[in-house]
């Protein structure tokens, strides 16, 4: 979380720091890491794992698979300087290099197609478990941001008209809800995952025996892909995580258009913090909402993984295939740089009170309880009554009057003119339901705007983030497990 000095300022300013999640922004791409590269880490842990599994089998002898787990390390130590060797077969030959021929052995009862596999899969789990976290940072700003403004009486919109009176807590948890949801998918997104496809070999399997269990285990994963087949083919977990992550950044992407519009010039409803905001290079006046479009791009950018993916799959046979695309690390950094953006957007941002409950008050929103209102005290019919407010609107448009000062003489004159004669309200009926922040606090039922239903939501959503991070805190230590296991059988043979 980065802490500055709040500013709320109109104007835009050609001076000022950037907050660190902004600057992200601009950043993950030049450090975007290629596939091949992001994935080799992973590899090298499948290689010792591989090692120690055909040692504990007696496919490799004790003294091969020592001299092979030595040779490892320095075979990674040129791979870290020289990128052409994260490949496999170049790096099987640095390999020999070190250790001679025995490291033709490593390969035995796989293949590159499962080694591959296996590898992306252990890079897709690691970068499931970091948007988890991205997300959930972000949910936990959304709930904060709501428990401040459970009184903040403003106008909800539908198809970008003024709609009804709401808080901004009743909204933000609406993002808040989502947000749920996008956590529920990767989630359940993370077992299909971790699943160990080594063993798979080319596609046939193989007729050493292997204990692939032994493996998935040294390795983290929760089980097998079991057919070999499927094991190499299998591809609708990488479709499944850019779908996912899709559906998860149209939902920020909507909530960042919202905002951009709440902080225009016309608007005025709410100011970005002046560390989420960038200037004109001509325009002094301007203060641009950069942190929002760039996070917008990076939501628009994410619908090409998907569809290549698809179109990829759509176009090949099931069996492996090196057409199908991939889902590349810069398409997952943007994705992170954008849930940190709006994270610190929402958490720095500055609303207008004064100016939200203005809008509710004046601008026609509070219309429908107007009509509940003459149901309840007249008797008279939804429609009928739907048609005296729709006279009482014009009236009061062609005359200037705004909402909060609708009367009852403009009332009964609809009323008369729709009907043919006046209703029994009061004056006192009519200001009370023309009031926004009663309209606010007659809705108390479950997911409601009233303050005390928003306060239910916060502490639900609380509940389910406290569970969000144990789920977290136990996948990871499930994987850091795996690692101890993992380098305590291996220097068990090193030794």
């Amino acid at each position: 979380m980065s802490a500055h000095v709040a500013d709320a300022t109109r104007i835009g300013r050609a001076s000022g720091a950037k907050a660190p999640e902004f600057q992200e922004l601009y950043d993950f791409d030049a450090a975007a890491l290629t596939l091949t590269s992001a994935v080799f880490p992973y590899d090298s842990k499948i290689h010792r794992a591989h090692v120690v599994m055909l040692a504990e089998q007696a496919i490799l002898t004790r003294d091969e698979a020592s001299r092979i787990l030595h040779g490892l390390a320095a075979a990674d130590e040129r791979a870290s300087i020289d990128a052409s060797l994260r490949t496999y077969l170049p790096y099987e030959a640095a390999l020999k290099g070190e250790i001679g021929p025995v490291a033709g052995k490593m390969h035995i009862g796989r293949s590159r197609n499962d080694l591959a596999n296996a590898g992306k899969r252990m890079f897709l789990r690691d970068q499931l478990l970091r948007t988890i976290e991205a997300v959930i940072g972000l949910r936990h700003a959304v709930v904060d941001k709501a428990a401040g403004h459970l009184d903040t009486v403003m106008v909800v919109y539908t198809q970008r008209k003024e709609a009804q009176p709401i808080t901004l807590g009743h909204y933000l948890m609406a993002i808040s809800e989502n947000l749920g949801k996008n956590l529920d998918r990767f989630r359940e997104l993370y077992p299909r995952v971790n699943q160990c496809p080594l063993g798979a070999a080319a596609t046939a399997g193989t007729g050493w025996p292997l204990d692939r269990d032994r493996t998935a285990d040294l390795l983290g994963f929760d089980g097998l892909v079991v057919n070999s087949i499927e094991g190499v083919a299998g591809w609708d977990h990488v479709a499944e995580f850019a779908f996912d992550n899709a559906i998860f950044l149209s939902g920020l992407s909507r909530l960042a258009s919202e905002i951009q519009l709440w902080s225009s010039d016309e608007y005025q409803m709410a100011e970005l913090d002046a560390s989420f905001a960038g200037t004109s290079s001509i325009m002094p006046q301007k203060k641009n909402p950069d942190s929002l479009e760039r996070s917008r791009k990076a939501a628009f950018a994410a619908m090409g993984p998907l569809v290549g993916i698809l179109t990829s799959l759509n176009g090949i046979e099931y069996q492996y295939s090196a057409a199908r695309v991939e889902l590349e690390p810069r398409s997952i950094d943007a994705m992170i740089a954008a849930t940190h953006a709006m994270t610190g957007v929402v958490r720095t941002l500055h609303p207008n009170k004064e100016q939200m409950l203005r809008y509710a008050a004046e601008n026609y929103a509070t219309m429908t309880d107007l009509t509940d209102m003459l149901v309840r005290r007249v008797g008279i019919d939804y429609r009928e009554a739907h048609e005296i407010v729709a006279r009482v609107v014009m009236a009061a448009i062609d005359q200037g009057i705004k909402a909060n000062r609708i009367g009852l003489d403009l009332v009964q004159q609809a009323a008369i003119a729709q009907t043919g004669q006046p209703i029994a309200v009061s004056a006192d009926d009519i200001a009370d339901a023309l009031d926004p922040v009663q309209n606010v606090a007659r809705r108390k039922g479950k997911g409601m705007p009233a303050p005390e239903s928003v306060q239910t939501a916060i502490d639900d959503a609380r509940l389910e983030l406290r569970t969000d991070h144990a789920w977290l805190d136990s996948a990871r230590q499930r994987l850091a497990a795996a690692d101890a296991a993992l380098a305590t059988a291996v220097e068990a043979i090193r030794a």
